[in-house]
């Protein structure tokens, strides 16, 4: 059964094939003991087995204009095993390796694993997919909870009815098209009689600011892909973040900007232009979409520039929940949804690749904080093995870096990603992160 993408995995199909936003998720789990290839083959066979996860690749529809469609295909992901220990500075590389790597589920798996050895007599296991296949709490959700057999399989639809449901797919498109030109062509026909634009022109507004006054480049993007690892008990983090007058977002929120000032100094880059940050909201707690999708709207958080601060959190924290708020007034009718809704629609009638890139510049974000709070004991397991930490991952998409937050037990755990052409000289990520941490007066480990 063909099931179409939903509108986010669509433009992330899209955007994979250009090579440059590169979006993809991840998951990097320690275990204290070996991993051995066979326990690894067999972890990934059985998520390949599962068409609500990972056993599925992106196909064309017949009907030109019809959405692409998932279909089942339990093809099992490029793998990479070291079976020698591996040194920090070797797992590094290993890492960055895979974190730069853009898997494509329009043309094979859409996702790899990797593990690897450590001195210490333990492994490295690390998973990266492509994010078409949903947010962070769907890959969890999805690939490790779900049942890993395939249901029975059902009788294949007649040829008829999938043509049908496409060129239903292409009237959708169209309608839909012509309703937000027309509604944008008719308050852009009466705007010069008023002061101030309605409407949806008016929404417009903060999009074509943010345009305006994004960075340009200073310091080239990079394919390559560079990371750090934390692990911080959950008691100091929330400490650290009552002491400063904000919440676990807040301060989330104060060390991504942190870690983007001090890139900017080090680049040599203007400091006083503003950040913005972009936070994933989960629409799932307001009745919103589908668990194996992605189901999130982008708060844009917008902070001062300058030189990185340790004071209070007072402004994050406003600045935060104001945000959040409009995300999720503006999704809950129109979940997959990213801007004024005329301008959305017509979108629809562009190529998708255009739609894409004017998605990213509208965004404009320098940054991604994301929180997905605690993650689901079954990503510790595999097979008989038990995680010692798990690390949730994201890679940039045509931003500076992006820190994923999860909850583990005692442990707050943060994977950091960056543009490794963006971080400028100073000194490697991991010891940024670790200089950051220390200034809010915590003491991670940090590799």
């Amino acid at each position: 059964m063909k099931i179409p993408l939903d509108d986010h995995a669509a433009m992330y199909v899209t955007a994979t094939r250009t090579r440059r936003h590169r979006p993809c998720i991840g998951l990097v789990r320690h275990f204290d003991e070996p991993v051995g290839a066979e326990a690894l083959l067999r972890w990934a066979t059985d998520l390949a087995r599962n068409p609500h996860g990972f056993g599925r690749r992106v196909v064309r529809p017949r009907v030109p204009g019809a959405r692409l469609r998932w279909q089942p295909a339990p093809d099992l992901p490029p793998m990479r095993y070291e079976p020698e220990p591996l040194g920090a500075g070797q797992l590094a590389a290993l890492l960055e390796d895979e974190v730069s790597s853009q898997p494509d589920p329009a043309a094979t798996a859409g996702w790899r694993v990797a593990a690897a050895r450590t001195e210490g007599g333990g492994s490295i296991v690390s998973l990266w997919v492509n994010h078409a296949y949903g947010d962070a709490r769907a890959i969890l959700s999805t690939a490790f909870d779900a049942p890993r057999a395939a249901p029975p399989s059902a009788p294949a639809p007649r040829w008829r009815t999938g043509t049908v449901d496409e060129l239903a797919d292409v009237a959708v498109r169209v309608r839909s098209g012509v309703g937000g030109s027309v509604r944008l062509g008719r308050e852009a026909a009466v705007a010069w009689r008023r002061r101030d634009a309605a409407g949806e022109l008016r929404r417009l507004g903060p999009t074509l600011s943010a345009l305006r006054t994004r960075d340009h480049g200073v310091g080239w993007r990079s394919p390559r892909r560079t990371l750090a690892l934390a692990r911080i008990p959950v008691a100091t983090w929330e400490e650290a973040a009552r002491d400063h007058g904000g919440s676990a977002n807040a301060l989330l929120l104060a060390v991504v900007a942190n870690l983007l000032r001090d890139a900017r100094r080090a680049r040599g880059e203007e400091l006083d232009r503003p950040l913005r940050l972009l936070m994933p909201v989960d629409l799932r707690g307001a009745g919103g979409g589908d668990v194996t999708a992605n189901a999130v709207a982008g708060a844009l958080v917008e902070l001062p520039g300058g030189p990185p601060a340790h004071g209070r959190l007072d402004d994050v924290r406003a600045a935060s929940k104001a945000a959040i708020r409009a995300a999720t007034a503006g999704a809950r009718d129109r979940p997959a949804a990213a801007g004024p809704a005329g301008l959305v629609d017509a979108m629809r009638l562009l190529p998708d690749a255009l739609t894409h890139r004017m998605a990213v510049l509208a965004q404009a974000a320098d940054g991604v904080a994301s929180n997905v709070g605690p993650i689901p004991g079954a990503v510790g397991r595999l097979g008989p093995h038990r995680a010692r930490s798990s690390f949730l991952l994201g890679g940039p998409m045509m931003t500076d870096l992006t820190v994923c937050l999860g909850r583990e037990g005692d442990d707050v755990t943060l994977g950091v990603v960056a543009d490794a052409g963006r971080l400028g000289p100073g000194g490697t990520l991991p010891a940024r992160v670790r200089g950051e941490l220390a200034g809010w007066g915590l003491s991670p480990v940090v590799w």
